[in-house]
Formats: C-alpha cells, structure tokens, sequence
C-alpha cells in the first residue's frame, strides 16, 4: 500500500531511528514507486520504439530487473543520507542512473571486446547514453535546483507540482526550469 507525500517524512525519520516496519513501509513505497516508473518507461520506449526494440529486449531494462536492482541499492543505502522525501526521490533518481550508466559502460565494453568492422546502432545508443551522464553530471555542478527538478521528472516521473511541493517553489518556476534543463542539455548533445 502507497503512503501519501506527507507521510513520507515521518517514515524515513522512524525508519532512522531503527523502526523495523518503517523501515519496511519505506521500500515497500520505494517498490512501488520504482515499479511505476519503470512500467512508464517502457510504455514510452514500446510507443516511441515498438515492442521488438533493443531497451525492451535488454533485461536490466525489465520493469522488475530494473525495480530489483535500484531497490537492493537503495536498501543499502545509509539512512543518515536521507533526511526527508526530497533526498529519498533524488537518491532514487541517482541509484536509477547509476544502474543505466553501469549497465551502458559494461555494453559498450562489451561491444568493444568483439570484432566488428562497423559499429552497431546499440553501441551509438551507449555512447550518447554516457555522453548525455557527463552532461548531466556538468549541469548539476552549475545548476542544483534545475538539475534536481530535471532527475525528479525524467528519472522519478513525478509530475510538476509533485516536484514543486519537494523542492519548495512554485509550479512555473518548475516548469521553467525543466524547459531551460531540456534546452541546455539539447545544446549540449547537439555539440
């Protein structure tokens, strides 16, 4: 069962004290959270792909290998790291990346262990997978609140005003900061 926003908080303060069933309350939230995501994810890539695409056919990209993965992460994760439901979806986020980038790297290092002549389009699909990571990584350096806004849409799905109760300001200012997010990692894939 799904714990509101609001109750969020309160569990990750009782799972930090070393409370056993807010502990379990926690990740059964992250659980289904994850599972969301990852089903919308693959809905997008089977819309925007079809559903014999390399993304759906590749198992770390499953809903429940995915799911698996970033919640073993994340309950290994040390609780004095999370402070309140913004910091538990933005440690998701990044566990969630972490996982794509990793899988990304042991493709293309794979990939590059055969002998081909010509590059395949999965190992163009990587290289811009870790391109886009570094830019990422660039981004947040130089704009914190807009690179979080960014994670907690594309990589949590959360909707625009769920990410504005988080990150404390309005709902336009949100939306202007994913529109400025989207156009500056657009330029700098572009270059």
């Amino acid at each position: 069962m799904s714990q509101p926003y609001s109750q969020i908080t309160q569990i990750i303060h009782q799972w930090q004290s070393g409370n056993k069933q807010a502990e379990s309350q926690l990740y059964q939230f992250a659980y289904l959270q994850l599972r969301k995501i990852a089903q919308q994810e693959r809905a997008r890539s089977a819309e925007k792909h079809g559903t014999a695409n390399q993304v759906l056919a590749d198992s770390v990209n499953s809903t429940t290998a995915l799911i698996h993965d970033a919640y073993l992460k994340l309950s290994s994760s040390d609780p004095s790291q999370i402070a309140n439901k913004r910091e538990f979806f933005l440690l998701a986020a990044k566990v969630m990346r972490q996982i794509l980038i990793d899988n990304a790297r042991a493709q293309q290092a794979q990939k590059r262990q055969q002998l081909t002549s010509l590059p395949s389009s999965n190992e163009d699909r990587f290289e811009q997978f870790i391109i886009m990571d570094k830019a990422l990584e660039n981004f947040s350096a130089h704009y914190p609140r807009q690179s979080d806004a960014l994670k907690l849409k594309y990589l949590m799905g959360l909707k625009n005003q769920e990410i504005s109760e988080l990150l404390e300001c309005s709902a336009s200012l949100i939306e202007k900061d994913l529109k400025f997010s989207r156009c500056w990692l657009q330029s700098r894939m572009a270059s």
